[in-house]
């Protein structure tokens, strides 16, 4: 592999993580989408414009616990919707240094009358600890997102 493939690997780190839950794709779809929705599982505050370019901004505050150690602030603006299968938007952390421009994928495929699996994808990492940090993040908050739907499309 040549220094320049190395490179690159190095700099195209993806995240990817599939989860089933017992739940509708559409409870699903407004629980990744609606900020009412989202703010019971994952940000503390919502600010999410469900059109192509709109806006994306999510605010999780620091806590007491070894999980946030400070404030978060990702941003970015949509760049695809299918209702209730797709969302992609960007994803900049304007408060960490040298933050990449990633791009967060979810698709939601339906599996029965009330399964479905959720595909999250979230690229342009470079290989450092951020990545990681990231991969970890979203594995906790796929968990979050199981509960909540399971529990609300009871």
């Amino acid at each position: 592999m040549s220094a320049e493939q190395v490179k690159e690997q190095q700099e195209n780190v993806e995240i990817r993580k599939s989860i089933v839950i017992e739940a509708s794709p559409e409870v699903i779809f407004k629980a990744i989408t609606e900020p009412n929705e989202l703010t019971k599982w994952f940000p503390d505050q919502a600010i999410l414009e469900l059109k192509v370019g709109g806006k994306m901004k999510l605010s999780f505050f620091k806590t007491d616990s070894e999980y946030r150690q400070m404030d978060y602030f990702p941003e970015g603006n949509i760049n695809e919707i299918v209702q209730d299968r797709k969302i992609s938007y960007t994803w900049h952390e304007p408060n960490i240094p040298d933050f990449p421009r990633t791009v967060v994928t979810w698709e939601l495929e339906k599996l029965g009358d009330n399964k479905t699996r959720v595909n999250l994808l979230h690229t342009g990492f470079k290989q450092d600890e951020t990545a990681g940090k990231h991969d970890q993040g979203w594995s906790h908050f796929l968990g979050e997102l199981k509960k909540y739907c399971e529990q609300r499309d009871k």
